[in-house]
């Protein structure tokens, strides 16, 4: 037909300078959307952008993973994003709900276990009632490893979702003042780390953080990694809705070490004659993340969470392959002391756990005992909310 003739025969042919003009304005264009991009930052915004809770539901414990692809899951970059994936930012607190955060490493979040098999999960079977008839709901807010500065990052991110109290696990590894600002959440949330580092005065080096980025990292070519991890975190979430898998467990793993190596050195550090003293250890990151739930009127319940102790070789002097018993003794003794003088609601639980119920790690328990544990923690919980 005559009247199609434009779409068939165009009337500009397609010569150089026409070809050159479509590549210069798609340049230009580019280039635009990239300094726009770069000048408004708004990845903080486009990390809350998510398919969970509303296409998908929500995730019970906060995207992590070491293998995407077996996973269907990815460890996201930004806080933002990885509160918006979880069913705490799903719906409005009931009036009825007693809302507690589990907060702490990898035995909080659930290494080695399935979703429903954390500390969180098995105290929500239990349909508890507060005293004032409130159903208590706990919210897995653990991520692995241990560090008190990436907890503390985490509480202050919670504190918008309405906690009535926050249970805040530790153990002596989560102190070491080398390994603060190594862990990737306080890594891809430097500006946060830096933030909390100044207004606290941390004894940390905020120069071992990166640098504020600059235009072009801010650009959509330099931030195409974190576009694409949070694009890859919503399809693996229709894997994921499918199949049930949000960390898929080997079949196969190290077992907890029984034997260990003669010595009582830690992290081959000679032993610290008279033991750790408060400016050895993180303790004042703590005391940061203490006075943040303070500053809100939250109460927190602070448990020294239970570790492994072995009876084969070397038990005289070490009580796992993680801890010297000097260290972990003159840590406990260190951590009571803070506790009692700052007024905590504190409770060491180092022992509360059966030995042969712990499985690669002197930290992490087998769903078992996992649940047996977190029963063990709801008399605290009713108690401390009992308190004025």
């Amino acid at each position: 037909m005559a009247g199609w003739d434009w779409l068939t025969k165009p009337q500009t042919p397609y010569n150089r300078r026409f070809v050159r003009n479509v590549v210069i304005k798609g340049v230009l264009l580019f280039i635009t959307l990239n300094l726009c991009y770069a000048l408004t930052n708004p990845l903080p915004f486009l990390s809350r952008v998510t398919l969970y809770n509303s296409v998908l539901p929500g995730r019970e414990r906060l995207p992590y993973s070491e293998n995407p692809a077996s996973d269907y899951n990815i460890s996201v970059q930004r806080l933002e994003g990885m509160f918006a994936s979880i069913k705490l930012s799903q719906t409005p607190k009931a009036n009825d709900e007693y809302r507690v955060f589990f907060l702490g490493d990898s035995s909080v979040w659930g290494w080695l276990l399935e979703e429903d098999e954390t500390l969180s999960a098995c105290i929500n079977r239990g349909n508890y009632r507060m005293p004032d008839g409130r159903r208590l709901v706990v919210y897995n807010l653990g991520y692995p490893v241990t560090n008190v500065l990436k907890d503390s990052m985490l509480l202050e991110e919670s504190l918008q979702y309405e906690p009535d109290l926050v249970v805040w696990f530790l153990t002596l590894a989560g102190f070491y003042i080398q390994d603060q600002l190594k862990h990737q959440v306080v890594q891809n949330n430097a500006d946060l780390a830096r933030d909390l580092i100044e207004r606290y005065h941390l004894a940390l080096d905020e120069n071992r953080l990166p640098d504020d980025p600059n235009l072009w990292e801010r650009s959509i070519i330099g931030q195409r990694r974190e576009l694409a991890d949070l694009l890859r975190h919503q399809v693996y979430g229709m894997a994921w809705l499918a199949t049930g898998y949000d960390h898929r467990n080997p079949k196969f793993h190290e077992q907890r070490v029984e034997n260990l190596l003669p010595g009582d050195d830690l992290l081959g550090m000679p032993r610290i004659e008279g033991g750790w003293t408060e400016d050895l250890l993180s303790f004042d990151v703590m005391l940061a993340g203490m006075d943040i739930a303070q500053n809100h009127d939250l109460p927190v319940l602070v448990i020294n969470e239970p570790i492994f102790r072995t009876s084969g070789f070397n038990n005289e002097n070490r009580y796992n392959d993680y801890y010297p018993k000097w260290a972990y003794d003159s840590y406990r003794e260190l951590l009571g002391s803070i506790a009692q003088r700052e007024n905590w609601h504190y409770t060491d639980l180092w022992d509360a756990a059966p030995n042969d119920q712990f499985t690669n790690t002197g930290l992490h328990l087998t769903p078992a005992a996992t649940c047996e544990f977190a029963h063990k923690m709801v008399p605290y919980i009713m108690a401390l909310a009992e308190q004025p």
